[in-house]
């Protein structure tokens, strides 16, 4: 087995270590690896409690850090889970934090503090040092605003926390856990494709400030890029109802001879649906995206046409299983696909079952 060394002091003795280089590969025969914070020598690597590397051992430290876990092995009981939500008052975020509680105590992890943002970004990023601070073994984050978390989530992984990013991503997180939301887009594409024959007249309401908004976004233009539908008012407002409802007011006022009008969540969605119903607009082809209460009693009573639905729930309880796994050692994806599916009058029902399970109710 091939090894090698390195040597490091303590104030009374020089010590000489070897290393295995199984440990890259997580496969070592080390139950435990720990990082703590010394006020003589920085951050102290220690291997089933006894010290092997400080952080002045730079070269040898750096590749620790970058292949090895913080602790292997530690069950589900002794993980601590932060977890930062954007914000949580809207229901697709309720039904997320149900799926992490529920995963909690299926899986046995005691130490869970979730937290809400309230759509703050500065919110975010202050809960985000303070759950590091408290010691969480790995962050379940919710960004409000991806570039706007970007330096608060490579503080937490330079400090080995595990940062799982859900239904939006941010650059630096471990892993991603959401829909494939460029195909979110390329369905509601697919939709319009075939409601209008490859021709007509389109708006769309998007955004891009979110990579799950831009994602949805990319996708459908991609996919009708070679079709005969003409975009003829394009508003990223999607982010908030009020803003999505003034633009589909303005565009509706401006092209009332639309075929289609594009959400590409439910924002969007329902700002649309009120707007058109407003202006008398009954027979327009909307689109919409979640499985949310105000979504699904819309596309039952046909006033919807067609929406896409993501599994919120199944999204926070396969974080919590993901952290789990990291935690003890396993190897995670870069991107944990949750699956989406078309929602329209035929199976909506299936939808309103699945949703009620989770606390949702449509009236």
């Amino acid at each position: 087995m091939e090894m090698w060394f390195s040597e490091f002091h303590t104030p009374d003795v020089k010590h000489s270590i070897r290393v295995n280089r199984q440990l890259f590969s997580r496969q070592s025969d080390y139950q435990r690896i720990d990082i703590f914070e010394t006020p003589e020598f920085g951050r102290v690597l220690t291997l089933d409690g006894n010290v092997m590397l400080t952080e002045r051992d730079e070269f040898i430290y750096d590749e620790m850090i970058t292949h090895v876990p913080m602790a292997i092995h530690k069950e589900a009981k002794d993980i601590t889970i932060g977890v930062s939500f954007g914000q949580n008052v809207h229901p697709f975020f309720v039904a997320m934090q149900k799926g992490i509680e529920q995963a909690c105590t299926d899986l046995g992890v005691e130490n869970c503090n979730i937290l809400a943002a309230d759509s703050s970004l500065e919110t975010q990023v202050s809960q985000i040092e303070n759950l590091v601070t408290k010691g969480c073994d790995v962050l379940l984050l919710n960004p409000y605003d991806s570039d706007g978390v970007v330096n608060a989530v490579q503080a937490a992984t330079d400090k080995g926390v595990g940062v799982f990013t859900m239904d939006v991503d941010c650059e630096g997180s471990t892993s991603f856990v959401a829909s494939d939301n460029y195909k979110v887009g390329e369905m509601l594409a697919d939709a319009v494709i075939e409601q209008l024959d490859g021709k007509g007249k389109i708006a769309i309401i998007d955004g891009i400030t979110v990579t799950s908004l831009k994602d949805r976004t990319d996708g459908f233009m991609d996919k009708i890029k070679d079709t005969d539908i003409e975009v003829v008012a394009e508003q990223q407002t999607a982010h908030a109802r009020d803003t999505a409802l003034a633009s589909a007011e303005n565009i509706l006022q401006a092209n009332p001879d639309i075929d289609a009008f594009v959400g590409v969540n439910e924002n969007s969605g329902m700002a649309i649906l009120s707007a058109a119903t407003s202006a008398g607009l009954s027979d327009l082809y909307i689109t919409t995206v979640d499985a949310t209460a105000e979504n699904m009693a819309a596309i039952r009573d046909g006033k919807v046409a067609i929406g896409v639905s993501q599994d919120p729930y199944k999204m926070g309880y396969t974080a919590v299983e993901q952290a789990i796994k990291w935690c003890q050692g396993e190897e995670t994806d870069e991107f944990i696909e949750v699956p989406v599916e078309y929602m329209d009058k035929d199976n909506i029902q299936d939808f309103i079952d699945r949703e009620k399970g989770y606390g949702v109710e449509v009236e």
